[in-house]
């Protein structure tokens, strides 16, 4: 069967390139169980798993960006991904407890942005809406977590190494759905 791609869709991936998506996907996957079911892992360890995991995934993505044609627009994306991943894998296998201080304070700062914005953006909501849209609950949340989690790091490690293997098995699951689709329409491409 023959398919006439549309203007501006993403050229088919080369054939031999998805599982390196695949391999992406299944780490991850894998990554997120470990992060669920041992949540009493230290913290240096978890870190070193999340550098390795970052090593790995920074390796298969620097060689998914070095094998697709230059011409391709999102090969320098992918080289940018692939060599900050192995960076950050290398600071976190190496220096795991500057890592954990870095990413709990990242991780509250980060968690505090997002909650504020989303709580002003719920305002500016109520203001277009009227005085019965609701203030954003789920910003306020984010806002308490992200101040708990500087105040008490060590009391959220373990509700936040599940977050973080939730999203892992999320970005898994996607990534292996991503490989499926493109490899199946890269198949009905010709």
């Amino acid at each position: 069967m023959v398919e006439r791609m549309p203007p501006g869709a993403f050229a088919p991936m080369p054939r031999r390139l998805w599982w390196l998506i695949v391999l992406r996907g299944l780490a991850a996957f894998l990554f997120g169980l470990v992060a669920i079911f041992w949540p009493g892992v230290s913290l240096a360890v978890l870190v070193t798993i999340i550098g390795i995991y970052a090593l790995i995934d920074g390796a298969l993505t620097t060689g998914l960006a070095l094998r697709l044609p230059p011409e391709q627009g999102r090969r320098s994306l992918l080289l940018v991904t692939g060599i900050s991943g192995l960076a950050i894998g290398l600071v976190s296998v190496l220096w795991p407890q500057v890592t954990i201080t870095l990413l709990i304070y990242l991780l509250a700062a980060w968690l505090v942005l997002f909650g504020l914005v989303a709580i002003f953006h719920s305002f500016a909501l109520k203001r277009e809406f009227g005085p019965d849209w609701p203030v954003s609950k789920g910003g306020i949340l984010l806002v308490v977590i992200g101040l708990l989690l500087v105040l008490f790091p060590n009391a959220v490690a373990v509700a936040a190494t599940w977050v973080i293997g939730i999203l892992a098995l999320l970005l898994g699951g996607g990534l292996l759905a991503f490989a499926w689709r493109r490899h199946q329409r890269d198949s009905a491409v010709i």
